[in-house]
């Protein structure tokens, strides 16, 4: 994929590069050609006005001497031939009867100059000729000068000016080429880890962390894709998780209705004992399940509040609903007042609201509560406290003096189902901690379980506090 994306921009580079080089390198030549004629006009000019004087004047040794200091300057062929055809004067290894020499002494009859250069490139002959007519009266020719033009120095000039060019033009192409395809490679490693992922998730096999890389288009894909993979395998994880035990809390109840029934299937007395019992192990039942639906919607919640903590990141805040402190201390007053057995001391000294729902943080603090009076025994003391315990936290704990948990008991509060085996006797499903748990993480806080400092059980929930604004 990254030569199909790079290799059609750096085939429109190349074109580019060729369109704009192409006319420098052309300009290179025509400037060395012009300047190359220029000399040699002037050149061969003045060469034909010296020829001009030594056939007037029937003299040839000035212009002679001339055309050797000429010669010795430039190393370049002169040839001079008189209006009868015969040389003149000479320098060098023109030989008159060659036939473009030939030629141009053929032809100076015509009175006309040849004194153009042909575009001097790399490949152009190493030398040319020119020639210019020796005027005499009334603008008739009276000879003519045949110059032998040495190309060679002009021609590793140019050689030498096209190759300084085209190598410079290849070092930045070639350096574009790899930024090209590096910008191309950081573009596109996204996209290949993204469809690795999308490979293992449709296989059912662990998908790989995605690295946030590239543009920030392909890191919100990435993120969004890692945050959907994630939740998607927590959420299949908790499915059967949720299943498993859930299998194995209903099987007791199911099993001890099931020996009731068949009981009283065999008798023909209604024995209202095990009517009774069997109406106990359906409250069981119902109870669990009520308590398995909790659980399951605090963790759909968790899920819901971690794809909107990862979309919420590099965007506006999404609005949540909060809850003041004033609202939990009245709902504690009304709800658990009137009965001595509950002896509960609430107190708050947070003035912040709570970043919590205020349904989703009673509950919490009902079901602490709750626990607290049913194990932590009769005539124990509660307290109930709210504090600022840290710059944008609140806390919330419920601890006790009563009986409390040993260290590898309080090692496992929190999991499903689990109860002390010293609280065998009391009704329960081992849930309730489970869904305080859940749902505190639901909303970005944490549950810890602790002994108090009076020796019973301190629960704590550190909550998130509403942003300042």
């Amino acid at each position: 994929m990254r030569l199909r994306v790079a290799a059609p921009l750096l085939l429109v580079v190349v074109i580019a590069l060729g369109l704009l080089v192409t006319p420098v390198l052309a300009g290179i030549a025509d400037r060395r050609t012009t300047a190359i004629e220029l000399e040699r006009r002037q050149a061969i000019t003045q060469v034909a006005e010296l020829a001009q004087v030594a056939i007037e004047d029937d003299d040839p040794v000035p212009l002679q001497r001339h055309l050797d200091r000429y010669h010795q300057l430039f190393g370049e062929s002169v040839l001079v031939v008189d209006p009868a055809g015969t040389v003149l004067a000479r320098v060098g290894e023109l030989d008159p009867e060659a036939a473009a020499v030939e030629q141009r002494i053929r032809d100076f009859g015509t009175n006309l100059e040849q004194l153009e250069i042909p575009t001097v490139v790399p490949w152009s002959p190493e030398r040319t000729l020119l020639s210019v007519p020796v005027a005499i009266e009334r603008d008739l020719s009276g000879g003519v000068v045949v110059l032998q033009v040495d190309l060679d120095r002009a021609r590793r000039v140019v050689l030498t000016s096209w190759l300084t060019i085209l190598g410079l033009t290849s070092v930045g192409l070639l350096a574009l080429a790899l930024a090209t395809l590096w910008a191309t490679s950081w573009i596109l490693r996204p996209v290949h880890r993204l469809d690795e992922a999308t490979h293992a998730l449709t296989t059912g096999a662990p998908v790989p962390d995605l690295a946030l890389t590239g543009p920030p288009e392909l890191r919100r894909l990435a993120g969004s894709f890692q945050l959907m993979a994630h939740t998607l395998a927590a959420t299949v994880d908790q499915q059967r998780a949720l299943l498993a035990n859930t299998s194995h809390q209903l099987r007791n109840p199911l099993a001890a209705v099931r020996l009731h029934v068949d009981l009283m299937a065999g008798s023909t007395v209604v024995d209202h004992g095990s009517v009774e019992a069997v109406q106990r192990d359906l409250d069981r039942l119902d109870a669990t399940i009520d308590r398995l639906l909790g659980l399951a919607e605090a963790e759909h919640r968790l899920n819901e509040d971690r794809a909107a903590l990862a979309l919420r990141e590099g965007g506006p805040p999404l609005a949540s609903a909060t809850t003041a402190p004033g609202v939990l201390v009245r709902h504690v007053a009304e709800r658990w007042a009137g009965d001595d057995r509950r002896r509960i001391t609430v107190s708050s000294e947070a003035s912040a609201a709570i970043a919590v729902p205020e349904h989703d943080l009673v509950e919490m603090v009902d079901t602490l509560l709750h626990n607290a009076v049913k194990y932590a025994g009769d005539g124990a003391h509660i307290r109930l406290s709210v504090v600022e315990a840290s710059p944008g936290r609140v806390e919330v704990e419920v601890e006790d003096d009563g009986t409390g948990l040993t260290d590898d008991e309080l090692a496992h509060v929190g999991e499903r189902f689990w109860r002390s085996s010293r609280h065998a006797d009391h009704p329960g499903t081992g849930l309730g901690l489970a869904i305080v748990d859940t749902l505190a993480r639901a909303h970005g806080g944490t549950m810890t379980a602790t002994r108090s400092g009076t020796g019973g059980l301190a629960v704590l929930l550190d909550l998130p506090r509403e942003e300042a604004t």
